[in-house]
C-alpha cells in the first residue's frame, strides 16, 4: 500500500467525479461534482481539491481550503464506497493533517459534520479532534478542530 494524493486536475476530474459514496452517506457530504465548482468558482477560499490513491488506484476525495491566519479547513473528505471499511480514511486522514501543516503553516484545522452521521464524530476524535460544541451557521454542520 502506497498511500498519496494530488491536484485534480484536467487527467483525473472525470474519475474523481465518478467517486460516490453509498446511498445511506450521500445527505452526509456534498458530490464530488459539485466540490470542485465550488473550487473553482468561490476563488476566494482557495479551496485545493486533492485526489487521494492508492499507487495508481484513486480511492479517494479531499478538500482543503480557506485558510484564515492559522486556521485552514479540511472541508472534504471522501473514500469511494468500495473502498469504505479498508482503511483508506484512517491512512489519509493524518497524511492530509501533515501537509496542511507543512505546507500552510497552519496550526489549527476545522471540520464539519453531520450530527445524523453518528460514527463520524467518535471517528475524528480518534486523531485527535476536539468537538467546538457549535455548528456551522451555513450549513448547520457540527464543528470538530485539531490542534496541531
Amino acid at each position: 500500500m502506497k498511500i498519496r494524493f494530488r491536484k485534480v486536475d484536467e487527467s483525473n476530474w472525470r474519475e474523481v467525479v465518478a467517486l460516490s459514496v453509498s446511498k445511506k452517506q450521500k445527505n452526509f457530504i456534498e458530490s464530488n461534482a459539485q466540490s470542485l465548482l465550488e473550487a473553482a468558482y468561490d476563488v476566494s477560499f482557495h479551496w485545493q481539491p486533492l485526489a487521494l490513491y492508492d499507487e495508481t488506484c484513486l480511492v479517494g476525495f479531499a478538500m482543503i481550503g480557506a485558510k484564515q491566519g492559522k486556521e485552514m479547513w479540511l472541508d472534504r473528505l471522501m473514500i469511494d464506497e468500495k473502498f469504505q471499511g479498508t482503511g483508506y480514511g484512517s491512512l489519509f486522514v493524518p497524511l492530509l493533517l501533515n501537509f496542511m501543516n507543512e505546507h500552510y503553516g497552519v496550526n489549527r484545522i476545522y471540520l464539519s459534520v453531520h450530527d445524523e452521521n453518528e460514527k463520524i464524530i467518535p471517528y475524528y476524535r480518534r486523531f485527535g479532534f476536539i468537538d467546538s460544541q457549535q455548528y456551522d451557521p451555513e450549513n448547520g454542520e457540527h464543528i470538530l478542530y485539531f490542534d496541531i
